[in-house]
């Protein structure tokens, strides 16, 4: 699925921002969904909302800003970023549920979406997965040191 998103992406860029908004979208859920499959922390397949899959995904990869973990991944600095990261990516979603990107018709026609709005949201979406993807390869993540992969305890969606 990942691989389908990158494919529609590439073909949607130069010609139709609105479906490189919403396949950057669904490439974002589409890489948290993986991420908490491999990793068996349960989720709601049909139900999940994009921000709830961005945050387990996140916590399950100890990359969440409020996550304690030693080293790098816990300085401050990490931790701005993540968090920045975090909203740049729910960000997504809400570009696309405002009728800008594919999957949501709008009320009104796309007036003004350029290809330059669908670069930032294929952009934030890359480096968005990029990051999990990587944790998530990583033998030397903090994730794989810690048997509750950063979810709060009784946590399941």
């Amino acid at each position: 699925m990942i691989l389908d998103s990158f494919d529609r992406i590439d073909r949607a860029l130069p010609t139709d921002p609105a479906q490189a908004i919403g396949s950057a979208k669904e490439l974002v859920e589409a890489t948290a969904k993986t991420v908490l499959i491999e990793l068996g922390v349960p989720f709601e397949d049909k139900t999940a909302k994009l921000r709830a899959l961005i945050d387990l995904a996140q916590r399950a990869l100890l990359l969440h800003p409020q996550t304690q973990v030693p080293g790098p991944d816990g300085s401050n600095a990490v931790k701005r970023i993540l968090g920045g990261l975090m909203s740049v990516a729910m960000g997504l979603g809400e570009l696309r549920n405002e009728g800008w990107g594919t999957g949501h018709a709008p009320a009104a026609s796309r007036a003004g979406l350029r290809p330059r709005h669908a670069h930032l949201a294929v952009g934030a979406a890359h480096t968005w997965c990029q990051l999990i993807l990587d944790t998530l390869a990583d033998p030397a993540a903090p994730w794989r040191k810690h048997a509750t992969n950063g979810l709060p305890s009784g946590s399941t969606t």
